[in-house]
């Protein structure tokens, strides 16, 4: 009778009382990025480089993160089965290619459709043609003498990941096809394979056994002439190789061995894992059969061969945690799992620990894992393939072409299916790889076949929000916040054109009533010399030094004050002054751009460019509080367009804010930063206008 009663008791409870039990099963609207990318695999967001690292540090190299450029931070590199094109390099192996392709583009111009020949491809930036497998992008190129000399940086290409941190771009691939020797390359912003590169040996080339280890450090050294005598003649540390195409590559951090060079793990099609350092070349990890990967090994003689048991996966994906103890996810399709290599090292190179697997329901053949939060602020392990401190997973299902989202423990947090246009939900066997972006909001999905609307276009690469057990809203809050932005810009134009009264916050001291007063069109600049800022201070006229006025009136010397709160009447010059600057003010147009400038970009210009004249970035402090370089004003002394609008408001109109800069001196306003930030946005609307020249 009691059961009974509790069995009716629970069938009155509302059905949202179990909805924890249930995982939330999300359907994820994609946009069609591009098309026409034959045996698609691998995908990853370039990301911004680290100062301190080879890109950052070059200015050659460093204009390659230029906007519109190959390594723009923004763009997607993609590994793709063609040429598109380029002669190959080698006839013996396979073709193929790394794509930069600017998923920017596709939002104004629709679907990129990109050409099977770009070659000649100079004019379209939105995709180009990063590396081949062709005689330009040999290893041979700058590493004539490295034993892999006639490989090129990408054949048969499969999976990428980035060593943003104090390197380049890394590529796996299977230039003879699964069973075949596999090779993972080191490459430069021009494609080529690493020039300078630490391995004589290797040069940007590990392939197969010819780049094994050869030598070991004897101690962690310390200077250049102890790293020289360090090290000694030695085999492999951990037995193991790359006699198979290498499926996936992650990046591991610096090497254990204190050189501060590089160190990356490696899949294999053997189900293997190796390690490779970037000067003393390939070591074991894990063996063959470690994860299931479609090729099996059997006896012949003495010894064994590789035989295809199964279908190719494509890619077998990675994902390194760093913090606070060191694991490798490995994506293991053969066994619908994912196995995790828990990671110590003896101060010479990586060892493993311990074996764990993550099993689920939900799991139907994972070939890719994702952190869901990409590892970008830290200098030693900043990449896309290393999770930030307690990252999720996602892992991309090429069974029934679904994605999970799994804690690091792996209890699975949500699930979606991906809703293509004109195709409904993505089905099995097409998805590929995917990528997180480096904001987190996005991942970037590559899928094989046609896709509706785009016959003869093999293959694509599509965008989708990224999404937890709360939601899914990411693609949705995107054009919400577009929606927003423009509301936000249209009541910063107001703003901008309206004439402030002291009822509104003007004053006690100003130099005009609006912005657009001083700065007309609006958004020009204003040659009218009643206009034009004042800088003011006092200059000793024996020793010729420059020092500050201590008046409230300084130092920008406004032209206008207030009386009483209410007349305005011209304003007191302090007596000091005996140094006056007039500073015109300059037009707005594009003003916003030089807020998207990395740090890195304006260090690596500061340095001497061969001509002994260098510069000095000028480190200051945000409203936030924060660190970073100084990018507007007259001493670049302003650290964002933000906090350049409020200072702005201060300045020339009196007004102050929450946001304005902690120098201002005055007390801030708490409801005008909403005001600051309207102005702010639509700042990042302003063009030249029509005809005009810039």
């Amino acid at each position: 009778m009691l059961s009974k009663a509790a069995a009716i008791l629970l069938s009155l409870l509302p059905s949202w009382a179990f909805a924890g039990d249930q995982t939330p099963d999300w359907r994820l609207n994609a946009r069609i990025v591009a098309v026409g990318l034959p045996d698609v695999a691998g995908v990853r967001e370039v990301g911004r480089f680290h100062v301190g690292g080879p890109i950052p540090g070059n200015p050659e190299f460093l204009m390659a993160t230029r906007e519109g450029r190959m390594l723009d931070p923004l763009r997607v590199l993609v590994a793709v089965g063609s040429n598109f094109g380029a002669p190959p390099g080698d006839p013996a192996f396979e073709v193929g290619a790394i794509l930069s392709i600017d998923p920017r583009a596709g939002k104004s111009g629709g679907t990129i459709v990109v050409p099977q020949d770009l070659t000649g491809n100079d004019g379209d930036a939105r995709v180009q043609l990063y590396t081949a497998q062709s005689e330009r992008f040999l290893n041979r190129r700058y590493n004539a003498g490295a034993r892999t000399a006639r490989l090129a940086a990408a054949s048969g290409p499969r999976y990428i990941s980035i060593n943003n941190a104090f390197g380049r771009p890394w590529i796996a691939n299977a230039p003879n096809g699964l069973a075949g020797e596999g090779s993972v390359t080191v490459v430069d912003p021009d494609g080529a394979p690493l020039a300078n590169a630490p391995s004589r040996e290797a040069g940007g080339v590990f392939a197969g056994r010819h780049t094994d280890r050869e030598q070991a450090p004897k101690a962690q050294p310390s200077g250049w002439l102890g790293k020289l005598l360090n090290y000694q003649a030695s085999g492999q540390l951990t037995s193991g190789g790359m006699q198979t195409g290498a499926l996936g590559t992650a990046f591991l951090g610096p090497s254990p061995d204190g050189s501060g060079f590089a160190a990356f793990a490696a899949v294999t099609a053997d189900g293997g894992v190796v390690q490779i350092h970037v000067q003393d070349g390939v070591d074991g990890l894990a063996g063959p059969g470690t994860v299931s990967t479609g090729l099996g090994t059997v006896s012949a003689g003495q010894g064994t061969v590789s035989k295809r048991i199964g279908d190719d996966p494509g890619v077998i994906g990675l994902a390194f945690k760093w913090n606070p103890d060191r694991a490798l996810y490995i994506a293991d399709p053969g066994r619908d799992r994912l196995v995790l290599l828990d990671l110590e090292d003896d101060r010479r190179h990586f060892t493993v620990a311990g074996t764990r697997t993550i099993s689920l329901p939900q799991f139907d053949r994972p070939v890719d894992v994702a952190a869901a939060i990409p590892e970008i602020a830290n200098p030693q392990f900043s990449s896309h393939t290393t999770l930030a401190g307690g990252s999720d997973l996602f892992v991309a299902n090429r069974g029934d072409g679904s994605l999970l989202r799994l804690s690091q423990d792996g209890q699975l947090l949500a699930r979606a299916t991906i809703e293509v246009p004109g195709l409904g939900p993505l089905g099995a066997d097409r998805l590929r790889a995917i990528a997180t972006s480096a904001d987190a909001q996005h991942i970037w999905i590559t899928i094989g076949g046609e896709v509706p609307g785009f016959p003869g276009h093999e293959g694509a690469l599509v965008e989708v929000g990224a999404f937890d057990e709360h939601g899914a809203a990411a693609a949705t809050q995107e054009t919400q916040s577009a929606a927003a932005d423009a509301n936000l810009a249209a009541r910063g134009k107001k703003s901008f054109q309206t004439d402030f009264t002291p009822r509104m916050g003007l004053g006690p001291l100003f130099n005009a009533t609006s912005c657009v007063a001083c700065h007309p069109g609006p958004g020009g600049a204003s040659i009218d010399e009643s206009h034009f800022a004042r800088r003011i201070a006092h200059m000793d006229p024996g020793s010729g030094r420059t020092v500050p006025i201590e008046h409230p009136n300084s130092p920008v010397a406004r032209r206008h004050a207030l009386r009483d709160g209410v007349a305005i009447v011209p304003a007191a010059m302090p007596s000091q002054a005996n140094v006056v600057s007039l500073r015109m003010p300059l037009a707005l147009y594009g003003i916003a751009g030089i807020d998207e400038i990395h740090d890195s970009v304006i260090e690596a210009q500061a340095i001497s460019k061969g001509d002994g004249i260098k510069g000095r970035a000028h480190h200051v402090v945000d409203s936030q509080g924060a660190s970073r370089i100084g990018r507007y004003g007259w001493k670049a002394d302003i650290a964002t367009l933000k906090d350049m609008v409020a200072n702005a408001f201060a300045n020339e109109l009196g007004i102050t804010s929450a946001t304005a800069s902690r120098e201002a001196g005055a007390q801030p306003i708490e409801q005008s930063s909403a005001e600051i930030e309207a102005v702010a946005s639509y700042l990042r609307t302003l063009r030249l206008p029509d005809g005009a020249k810039p």
